[in-house]
């Protein structure tokens, strides 16, 4: 997995996963032990959610090579064919040509585009998945608030 954004959430996740660890045995949060055993065991679930769901999904890529390898090789061909030309109409024949093959160029980056654009959507969905589990984390919590409060009668 070597997408940056991913990365980070999967080190957060782990971060928490490992400060959940830490802090579920200070003793004056042992009556909420379980619940931080929860929280820890589910960073690390989210972690390995957000990492698979990246490796089973193959990034479409784009060497920037290929662009400046196809500009080099169109203009110095074209330039060869052009140069020594005396016909006007073969000349602009041959540089329509190289225009046709520039589009083609830029409706296969447009392509590739649309294919990172679902490769994100793709995974966008899964981490709107783990952010819905956070909302009910942040609820779990409250609520175990909540009862060691009652359970100290505040």
């Amino acid at each position: 997995m070597a997408d940056e954004y991913l990365n980070f959430i999967v080190l957060l996740e782990n971060t928490l996963g490992t400060y959940y660890g830490k802090i579920k045995n200070l003793p004056r949060l042992e009556g909420s032990r379980s619940v931080l055993e929860f929280m820890e065991t589910h960073s690390f679930e989210h972690a390995e959610l957000i990492r698979e769901s990246a490796e089973k999904r193959r990034k479409p890529a784009l060497r920037e090579s290929m662009i400046t390898d196809f500009q080099n090789d169109l203009v110095e061909k074209v330039f060869r064919e052009i140069s020594d030309e005396k016909d006007i109409l073969s000349v602009l024949e041959k540089l329509a040509n190289s225009e046709e093959s520039l589009g083609k160029l830029y409706r296969g980056i447009a392509d590739l585009m649309v294919r990172i654009g679902d490769y994100y959507r793709e995974i966008a969905a899964e981490i709107a998945k783990v952010a819905d589990q956070e909302f009910n984390h942040r609820d779990l919590l409250l609520k175990d608030r909540d009862r060691l409060k009652q359970k100290m009668g505040k």
